[in-house]
């Protein structure tokens, strides 16, 4: 396709971004969907396990321990597998690609004013490529080809070479105003399940006590308080794995700053003599927006213990 054709062909995120980046995303779903399987079954054979093991009788006793049985069994799997890093690794190496891929793609940051001839921007390209490459050379979450993988596609020369207003317009519409709804939805999400679990935070302990009294009082004659404080931790468990809170506040704010260098790109005066230089500049703070809060996940990577 001769690169004019792109101004008037819609260009989408998923056709522009090298190849790694799918590979790279896949292995972090992979990871995450695993990471939540596995915890989410543990937490539930440990409260069954307090549940059945309140009740008087040997076969309650056995399913209890059959209960916690498994959930060493998935503890061990836990630090086997280490799901958590594959989940923290990939996406830190797929948004680490995407943001190199839009930066050449569009002209941003050092790619704009110079170098300005293709080869030059794709030397620059590999250089920091393989920059990302070498934080990521002892992680499963990368083929042995990665750098293959992750080579300027075709639709990245085709856009770089458009115009400004074309290249304007693909940006702001598939990253920015993609990345921006994302954002808005995961923090609304984020902050209902953080209302929730707040809530049976607060219920939980609400209902111990209450059964507590009750058994201190002799009305109920079945102890249902280990239950209830295994739902608790489980509860407290769950959501600092997810961590609603901090991430919808990271969400926004990176919805909000998202916001701010939309509007600055949107005004942009592309008839202007400087407006490259400008647009190379508002683009990399667009980048750097969107950074800021993939940071976490590279931070999670570098911390995270032998047990994660």
């Amino acid at each position: 396709m001769a690169a004019g054709a792109r101004s008037t062909d819609p260009v989408r995120e998923a056709e522009l971004l090298p190849e790694l980046f799918r590979v790279a995303d896949s292995a972090s779903q992979r990871g995450q969907r695993h990471s939540i399987t596995l915890a989410r079954w543990q937490l539930l054979l440990l409260t069954a396990a307090a549940a059945v093991g309140s009740a008087a009788g040997r076969p309650y006793a056995w399913a209890a321990a059959a209960a916690y049985l498994g959930a060493g069994w998935l503890a061990v799997e836990v630090s086997r597998q280490n799901p958590q890093g594959l989940w923290y690794e990939g996406r830190a190496a797929a948004e680490s690609v995407k943001t190199l891929a839009w930066k050449f793609a569009v002209r941003a940051d050092a790619y704009q004013p110079l170098p300005t001839t293709l080869p030059d921007a794709e030397g620059l390209y590999d250089l920091q490529l393989r920059g990302i490459l070498r934080g990521f050379r002892h992680s499963p979450v990368l083929p042995s080809d990665a750098e293959r993988r992750a080579g300027v596609t075709a639709a990245m020369r085709e856009l770089r070479e458009q115009p400004l207003t074309v290249r304007r317009e693909v940006y702001l519409r598939e990253r920015v105003a993609a990345q921006h709804g994302w954002y808005r939805a995961k923090a609304g999400y984020c902050d209902r399940a953080g209302r929730v679990t707040e809530l049976l935070g607060v219920a939980l302990p609400a209902l111990g006590l209450v059964l507590a009294v009750l058994r201190a009082l002799d009305t109920v004659s079945f102890d249902q308080l280990g239950t209830v404080s295994a739902v608790a931790a489980s509860v407290t468990t769950w959501a600092q794995l997810r961590q609603y809170r901090p991430l919808a506040a990271a969400y926004r704010l990176a919805a909000d700053e998202l916001e701010l260098v939309r509007a600055q790109l949107t005004q942009l005066d592309v008839a202007a003599a400087d407006s490259e230089e400008l647009w190379a500049r508002l683009a990399r703070d667009a980048e750097e927006a969107v950074s800021r809060e993939h940071t976490t996940w590279q931070a999670r990577r570098e911390v995270r213990g032998p047990g994660h």
